[in-house]
């Protein structure tokens, strides 16, 4: 996958239900379905005990990586942080380790 690019790492922070929060650099975000891929063989129908999941993948060292698979549930908010937000006329930035702000 490396004949493509994908750009820079993006950056999301990753809130926990357990209150713990942290930083994931990945390109891309995508959600497993309640079936945990049996809706692809046409069983539908059929209970699991799959739940939904996160999962972020990201290019690295020119591989394609998955970077974090989490259950949907153990996860209270995820959002990208890689450039400044916007809020109530403020601008917030991410702080790189060593206190240098992009």
């Amino acid at each position: 996958m490396s004949d493509y690019d994908y750009g820079p790492l993006q950056t999301y922070e990753v809130t926990w239900t357990s209150g713990h929060v942290e930083r994931v650099h990945c390109h891309q975000v995508s959600y497993s379905g309640d079936s945990g891929g049996l809706d692809a063989l046409g069983l539908i129908g059929v209970k699991t005990k799959n739940e939904r999941r996160v999962h972020l993948h990201g290019q690295i060292n020119g591989r394609w990586l998955l970077v974090l698979s989490a259950r949907e549930t153990d996860i209270a908010a995820l959002r990208l942080v890689t450039v400044g937000e916007e809020f109530a006329g403020q601008r917030f930035t991410f702080e790189e380790p060593g206190g240098e702000s992009r």
